[in-house]
């Protein structure tokens, strides 16, 4: 007598039927965080690079608060919402869309002590050169990502240069009247 092959391959125990139907609940609540998320770092991103307009600063503060809440709840890995952050904040630095605007969360103010201040300058004097010595290496072949990073960085702090010209001399005119 020949056995037929079973057609259902799904699950057979309650346990795992209710399991089923639990992760069919989560999915649709999960995707709706995910996409709010992405929508928010889309905008964000757009406003960055002059597609659209809008509040730039809170765009972004919505943008990575999203990015948090996802990562805090298990919907996007922790690593995955870093790595989302730091490719909108390079955006938005390269714009200067954060500057003169303060969008950090308000904390306790911490008090530094002296061996800190020290460590932070030298902190900064190595960054500063490991800049420079960056910029001096012209020689060193770049990859075709990062040839387009650095014509978006430049376009963009040429036009956020551009735009900055414009609004002094607009604010020169109208108080020389």
């Amino acid at each position: 007598m020949a056995r037929t092959a079973r057609t259902w391959k799904g699950a057979r125990t309650p346990s795992a039927l209710k399991r089923v139907r639990q992760s069919l609940r989560r999915r649709a609540v999960n995707r709706r965080t995910q996409s709010e998320a992405k929508t928010l770092v889309q905008q964000a991103s757009d406003i960055a690079l002059g597609r659209s307009d809008g509040n730039g600063p809170e765009a972004v503060a919505a943008a990575i608060s999203a990015l948090d809440k996802a990562a805090e709840k298990g919907i996007i890995h922790p690593n995955n919402a870093a790595r989302r952050k730091s490719r909108l904040m390079t955006k938005v630095n390269a714009a200067h869309l954060l500057d003169g605007s303060e969008v950090t969360a308000p904390t306790a103010p911490k008090r530094k002590t002296t061996a800190s201040k020290t460590a932070q300058r030298k902190k900064v004097a190595v960054a500063k050169a490991s800049k420079a010595a960056a910029g001096k290496a012209t020689d060193r072949p770049r990859t075709a990502a990062g040839k387009a990073k650095v014509a978006v960085t430049r376009a963009s702090r040429e036009s956020a240069a551009a735009r900055r010209r414009a609004k002094s001399s607009d604010e020169g005119d109208s108080s020389e009247s």
